[in-house]
């Protein structure tokens, strides 16, 4: 890999396996709300997407105040089915230690709205970690648009080619892959052999991560 700077984490998938409770939240909501959904129709089109781009995709151009509505209702759902479960994914947070002690530069870019970055992050007490976060309320583009890695790189003070991207989703890997950064597929909510079309740099966890640096 080139000479990397900063480590960019997207957050469902990568710093917690948590899509099982986002599925099941999901199809509570297209249950009430009668839409079609399944696990494939998830998987393929549903991953790495902001509330604001997938609640347009199902009910057409609706308002900001529907659309933070919505967002609000399965939100909740999801925050309740996980919050006892929730656990940082393996090898993490040894991971992240490394980086601090050695003075990277650290970043959290994700499409998730605030209120599941502040769940997620405070409740596994993850956020000094993080030099910089950027949200899907941040960026007006949803992933696979380059827009979310390019603004983390550019907060860090970094060129995205300085930056490597952890991602587990097909259109997080595009997003890191346009932005010009080093993309790293995490094999959670995709089969290793689903995401090698984009990265041969795949990883399950974080236990084995630090082989691909060289460190």
């Amino acid at each position: 890999m080139r000479n990397i700077k900063g480590f960019i984490f997207d957050m469902d998938g990568v710093i917690v396996d948590n899509h099982r409770y986002h599925f099941k939240a999901w199809m509570a909501f297209a249950t009430k709300h009668k839409f079609e959904l399944n696990e494939k129709i998830y998987r393929e089109t549903f991953n790495g997407k902001t509330n604001t781009d997938l609640f347009k995709m199902i009910f057409g151009e609706i308002s900001q105040t529907q659309i933070d509505a919505y967002s609000l209702e399965k939100e909740s759902n999801y925050q309740k089915l996980y919050a006892e479960e929730m656990k940082p994914l393996k090898g993490l947070i040894d991971f992240l230690e490394y980086l601090h002690l050695r003075r990277y530069k650290v970043a959290l870019g994700t499409s998730a709205p605030t209120s599941n970055v502040d769940f997620t992050l405070d409740n596994l007490f993850l956020r000094k970690y993080f030099h910089v976060i950027v949200d899907g309320p941040q960026v007006f583009r949803g992933k696979p648009d380059p827009e979310v890695y390019v603004r983390c790189a550019t907060l860090l003070g970094l060129d995205p080619k300085e930056c490597v991207v952890f991602e587990d989703s097909l259109a997080g890997l595009e997003s890191g892959k346009r932005a010009e950064c080093e993309i790293v597929g995490v094999a959670t909510s995709h089969e290793a052999y689903e995401l090698k079309p984009l990265t041969e740099n795949i990883i399950h966890d974080f236990t084995d991560a630090r082989n691909l640096f060289r460190f």
